[in-house]
């Protein structure tokens, strides 16, 4: 759903995701949550509502004499809401209710949101007040009960339509002090706001374009249906076309980026081989410069001349000049 202001006025849009289609619809009139909630004595205001999704009822949607537009509407305004399937769901979770209805007369579509409470049939509103009470009234400024009872004992509107036709049984337990099941109530729709006088503009076969599948002003011949048909063909293949045409260019980019990198990475592998040649190179000098040289007198190392060994002879007189 969206919204949108122009000059002329107030449009909605209501599309179906992924491929449509899409309603065009005219606000007329509206009033918002807050204006509806100001209007009643007591607004009633409650965030438990809003836990759960709401019923839906379309009125007078369905005939013979309605136009297509009518069934392509009933069924995308269903479809915004989950199925129920009342055999199975529970009582408690009817909180709301979303009502639509089709006025023949102005072709215009009426927008309402209530809330749903039950209350006791067959008393007045004194004692609906004492039923219903969370807490107990205070009493002081009363000598009897029956005081505050009759005090508004007078008829009004609630108390007229608490009639047979509109009580119910409940069938399962309800939220509410006293809304048990086999209890008789009566059904009050209580609205919640907001408002909307809607006037549907035209419809359109895709997600917010497509074919013009219905407009309410323009009524267009077949052959110019069909030029605008085949105009539009041509645009969506001129658009895969394009499309094409960029994939294949971001495809060769990727491409053309691995070689790249790919290149520079061998480049760089083919550096740090030549750095640890060059390295080995280098410690291979350096060890050949520490060991000694096997050249005599080489300026390396001195060579080292050991003495020979002296043969020992036995000493003799004559060696010490004995008379």
């Amino acid at each position: 759903m969206l919204f949108s202001q122009t000059e002329t006025g107030t449009n909605l849009r209501i599309g179906r995701i992924p491929r449509g289609p899409t309603l065009y619809f005219r606000v007329n009139k509206y009033s918002l949550a807050k204006d509806c909630l100001r209007l009643q004595k007591t607004p009633h205001v409650s965030d438990a509502e809003y836990k759960t999704s709401p019923l839906i009822i379309l009125n007078n949607f369905a005939g013979e004499d309605k136009g297509k537009e009518l069934k392509l509407m009933t069924a995308m305004l269903q479809n915004m809401f989950p199925a129920i399937n009342p055999s199975t769901m529970h009582l408690s979770d009817a909180r709301r209710v979303v009502l639509f209805n089709y006025n023949d007369a102005t072709g215009m579509v009426d927008f309402r949101h209530f809330t749903i409470v039950v209350k006791p049939v067959g008393v007045t509103k004194g004692v609906k007040r004492v039923i219903m009470a969370k807490n107990l009234p205070s009493l002081a400024g009363f000598d009897d009960i029956s005081e505050y009872v009759l005090r508004e004992a007078f008829a009004s509107e609630s108390d007229v339509e608490d009639g047979p036709e509109n009580s119910v049984t409940l069938p399962q337990d309800y939220v509410g002090r006293g809304n048990t099941k086999n209890e008789q109530r009566a059904v009050r729709l209580l609205e919640l706001g907001p408002r909307m006088e809607l006037r549907l503009m035209k419809v359109e076969g895709g997600l917010c374009e497509g074919d013009i599948l219905y407009h309410n002003y323009l009524h267009k011949t077949k052959s110019q249906m069909d030029k605008e048909a085949r105009m539009r063909q041509i645009k969506l293949t001129r658009q895969a076309r394009r499309r094409q045409e960029q994939e294949q260019n971001v495809e060769r980019k990727k491409k053309t980026k691995s070689r790249k990198v790919n290149t520079a990475k061998n480049e760089k592998t083919s550096d740090d081989d030549n750095d640890n040649d060059d390295d080995y190179d280098s410690m291979a000098d350096a060890v050949s410069d520490d060991e000694p040289s096997d050249i005599p007198g080489s300026d390396s190392e001195p060579e080292i001349v050991l003495p020979a060994k002296s043969k020992r002879t036995r000493a003799s007189a004559d060696d010490f000049g004995a008379d």
